[in-house]
C-alpha cells in the first residue's frame, strides 16, 4: 500500500511539473527574456464591410434607375451568381472606353462589374459594357 501511494505521488508531481514552463538555465537568461520586446500578433482580418473589390463578367438582368441598382447574372460553372449592386456617384460606368450613364445599360448587355461588399450590401466600383444587347 505504501508503494502505491509513493508512485501516485511521484506520478502526480511529474504531471504537475510537466505543466509548468521550463525554468531558465541561468538568471541572466531570464533577464534577457524580460528585456526582449514581446512578439507582435498578426493583424486581424479586415471586417466584411471592407472587403477587397471583386470583378466578374456577366449579363445585365435588370437596371433600376430609381434605386440606382444594377442586377447582373454571373455564370459559375453550372451555377449562376446573381449580383445586385448599388451604383453610386463614384461608380465608373464605361462603354467602348467612354463614360456612360446608368440609363445606357440595358438587360442583356454583357458587362464586367467590379464591386465591393459594404455594410448596406454590394456597391459597384466600375461597370464596363463589353457587348451591348441586340435590339
Amino acid at each position: 500500500m505504501k508503494w502505491r501511494v509513493f508512485w501516485l505521488m511521484v506520478f502526480g508531481w511529474a504531471l504537475f511539473l510537466a505543466g509548468l514552463p521550463p525554468a531558465p538555465a541561468s538568471a541572466g537568461e531570464a533577464e534577457k527574456k524580460a528585456d526582449a520586446p514581446a512578439e507582435t500578433k498578426a493583424a486581424p482580418e479586415k471586417p466584411a464591410a471592407a472587403e477587397e473589390p471583386a470583378g466578374l463578367v456577366g449579363t445585365v438582368i435588370a437596371v433600376v434607375p430609381a434605386s440606382r441598382t444594377l442586377v447582373v447574372d454571373v455564370p459559375l460553372g453550372k451555377e449562376v451568381l446573381r449580383v445586385g449592386a448599388e451604383v453610386t456617384d463614384k461608380t465608373k460606368l464605361t462603354a467602348a472606353g467612354k463614360a456612360v450613364s446608368l440609363d445606357r445599360l440595358k438587360p442583356g448587355d454583357r458587362v464586367r462589374i467590379e464591386f465591393r461588399r459594404v455594410a448596406t450590401g454590394d456597391e459597384a466600383i466600375s461597370v464596363e459594357v463589353l457587348r451591348s444587347a441586340k435590339s
